[in-house]
């Protein structure tokens, strides 16, 4: 990194002025992504209210930052968060992400020499490469927020081909940076049980506590909605009132298992009629249509329903269901993955019914009585969910809820977050 090229940026990038904020949270993500409204936002407002008080970098995608953040800057601004957006370069390949990288420096740097951060909160790892270096040379403290296998998620979800030679190197490079990233923290969190030994064994001379604190949802936000609502959202979707509706919620990308779920309801439909499925998502594609026209869901069809939704209108849409499937590959990464879909089905009451071998989602599921976890590896799997169908159901309702509030409620993860600061506090 040039040093002239530090100071110019130093120089020159506007940053948001406000209070003298101890804690500086860097993501590689978006506030005003889908991601951002269900995943980062809810903490930070957490976080917020601690006695410590905040300052946020993120990258933003241009369409929504024009449209969307004005709003958002007058939410953070009216709870004392400060906010110094960088907008996301979408073009250029890997030199965009190296561009990006080195904004995430500089404006780190520049908003370190005017605030005095004590804190660098760092959600996952190339935020956490900006945190080391802050630590390294500013005796800050760090948080590494890991989020999940990161180096290996990528690989397993094919963004790293390992038969390309570039990708290999860089596989391996972000394997030795792991490590060191890893060391280089005063406290870790993670978002399972499971990896925790796993964290362990990556880096033997790491020294920083782990944190667990799985993904949570706000239980008020998705607080439930009423019979009569429920049904006229049915209807809205061209649903009968007295259908089963089986759902899924998020994305279709690469670690979901869209085939497999969409093999389960066939097998549920043939058996009852009255089946419909509801997609929520934002990734439906001709290519999609296409896939599932040559299926033989083909004939099925009118019963599958495809709905976007903001983040707002996901309580309604969800709450219209009365299961749920969270279907993911079950491979080294995920032991690191907790699915925010879960909590918030859970905040709703709705059961779920999962793949086995993800993160912590079989003893969650045990623990809570929330559902059921598949074996896709065994052939007979479907039949028996069809067959335990009407025991899965019961297992919903309020009861559900408030078992789910205890372990997935956004108040777990605020008391989580204040015994990491606190143990951050007292080690100064």
């Amino acid at each position: 990194m040039s040093w002239l090229m530090i100071w110019y940026f130093m120089q020159n990038i506007p940053v948001t002025s406000g209070f003298n904020q101890p804690v500086l949270f860097i993501a590689y993500d978006g506030l005003l992504d889908p991601l951002g409204g269900s995943q980062i936002l809810p903490y930070l407002y957490s976080i917020a209210d601690l006695p410590q008080h905040l300052h946020i970098i993120s990258f933003e995608k241009a369409e929504r930052f024009k449209s969307s953040s004005s709003a958002l800057r007058d939410e953070l601004d009216r709870k004392n968060i400060g906010w110094t957006p960088l907008t996301f370069t979408s073009r250029m390949g890997k030199l965009g992400k190296i561009w990006d990288l080195f904004r995430m420096y500089v404006t780190a740097l520049k908003l370190q020499r005017r605030h005095r951060f004590t804190i660098v909160h760092c959600r996952s790892y190339p935020a956490m490469q900006v945190g080391c270096f802050l630590r390294r040379f500013m005796g800050v403290k760090t948080i590494f927020d890991m989020r999940g296998l990161w180096v290996d998620d990528r690989v397993e979800g094919n963004l790293w081909p390992q038969d390309r030679w570039l990708y290999r190197r860089l596989y391996h490079y972000y394997k030795r940076l792991e490590r060191r990233l890893l060391e280089c923290a005063d406290a870790v969190i993670v978002l399972t049980e499971r990896v925790v030994p796993e964290i362990r064994r990556l880096a033997p001379e790491m020294h920083a506590p782990i944190a667990v604190i799985p993904c949570c949802a706000d239980f008020d936000h998705f607080s439930g909605i009423s019979t009569t609502d429920k049904l006229a959202t049915r209807t809205d979707i061209g649903i009968d009132k007295h259908a089963l509706v089986i759902s899924y919620l998020g994305s279709l990308g690469t670690v979901y298992l869209l085939d497999d779920m969409l093999r389960l309801f066939e097998t549920v439909a043939r058996q009852r009629d009255y089946a419909h499925l509801l997609l929520i998502t934002q990734d439906w594609s001709p290519q999609h249509e296409e896939r599932l026209g040559e299926s033989s869901l083909a004939d099925l069809r009118h019963r599958i329903h495809i709905r976007p939704a903001r983040r707002d209108e996901v309580p309604n849409l969800l709450g219209a269901s009365d299961i749920m499937l969270s279907f993911r590959r079950a491979t080294y990464s995920q032991m690191a993955c907790s699915p925010t879909k879960l909590a918030e089905a859970f905040a709703l009451g709705i059961p779920a019914i999962s793949n086995a071998g993800v993160g912590d989602i079989d003893a969650m599921t045990r623990a809570l009585d929330a559902g059921a976890v598949v074996d896709l590896n065994n052939p007979d799997a479907f039949e028996t969910i069809l067959r335990d169908l009407d025991s899965i159901l019961a297992k919903g309702g309020e009861r559900l809820r408030e078992c789910a509030r205890g372990t997935l409620g956004l108040e777990r993860a605020k008391l989580a977050y204040r015994r990491v600061y606190e143990q951050l506090e007292g080690q100064s």
